[in-house]
C-alpha cells in the first residue's frame, strides 16, 4: 500500500525560555508523511513445507511548517520514531518426522529470521532529539509439534546487539528503552 498523511497542528512538548521557563504542550507544527509498505508470503508448491514471508516499510517524513514561534522545531526535520526503511524476512521449513507419540505424527520445523531498521530520531524538538541507530537482529526457532502439544527452542537477538528501540528526555535526563539482549528459551504449549 502507498499512503500520504497530512498532519495539521502536530502536538508536542516544548521548552523555550524565550516563551516560558516551563515545558508546555502546543500544536507546534504541520507535517507530511509519504510511505509505501507491503508484505508477502511465498509457499512454493515444488518445496513442500517451505514458507518465505517478509514485510517492509519506506517512509519520508517532514515537518512542513512551524506554528509555534520557537527555534526548537525546524522545517524539514524528520518526524519522531520514523525510520526511512524497515524490513523483516522469515523462512520456515516444516517436515514430518518418522515417529509418533500417542498415535499422533510429529511435525518438526526450523525458522530463521532477520529484522532491519534504519536510524530514527526520538523527537521533533531539537533540544530533546536523540538519534536511535539503525540495527539488524537475527533470531531463530526450532521445534516439534503434535496434535495437541508443541515444544519450541527459540533464540532472539542472537548476535546480542545493543539496540535502542526508543528514547526521550525527561527533566534533562535521557531515558532509553533497549531491546532485550540475546534471549534463549523454551516454549511449551498444550491445547486442552
Amino acid at each position: 500500500s502507498a499512503f500520504f498523511v497530512d498532519i495539521a497542528r502536530l502536538q508536542t512538548t516544548i521548552f523555550d525560555p524565550s516563551i516560558s521557563n516551563l515545558f508546555f504542550s502546543d500544536n507546534a507544527a504541520n507535517a507530511e508523511i509519504r510511505g509505501v509498505e507491503g508484505d508477502f508470503t511465498w509457499a512454493p508448491y515444488s518445496v513442500d513445507g517451505l514458507t518465505v514471508a517478509g514485510a517492509f516499510s519506506i517512509l519520508d517524513t517532514e515537518v512542513t511548517e512551524v506554528l509555534t514561534p520557537t527555534n526548537d522545531v525546524l522545517v524539514g526535520s524528520d518526524l519522531a520514531f520514523a525510520p526511512s526503511f524497515q524490513g523483516n524476512l522469515r523462512v520456515r521449513y516444516e517436515w514430518e518426522l518418522d515417529r509418533e507419540i500417542a498415535g499422533s505424527k510429529l511435525l518438526a520445523h526450523v525458522m530463521p529470521q532477520i529484522v532491519f531498521s534504519d536510524e530514527a530520531f526520538s523527537d521533533i524538538i531539537e533540544i530533546n532529539k536523540a538519534k536511535t541507530d539503525g540495527y539488524i537482529t537475527l533470531g531463530t526457532t526450532i521445534g516439534v509439534s503434535a496434535d495437541r502439544w508443541s515444544a519450541e527452542l527459540f533464540a532472539k537477538n542472537i548476535t546480542n546487539e545493543y539496540v535502542e528501540l526508543s528514547n526521550n528526555f525527561v527533566f534533562d535526563r535521557e531515558r532509553v528503552n533497549p531491546m532485550r539482549p540475546r534471549t534463549v528459551g523454551l516454549r511449551i504449549a498444550y491445547d486442552y
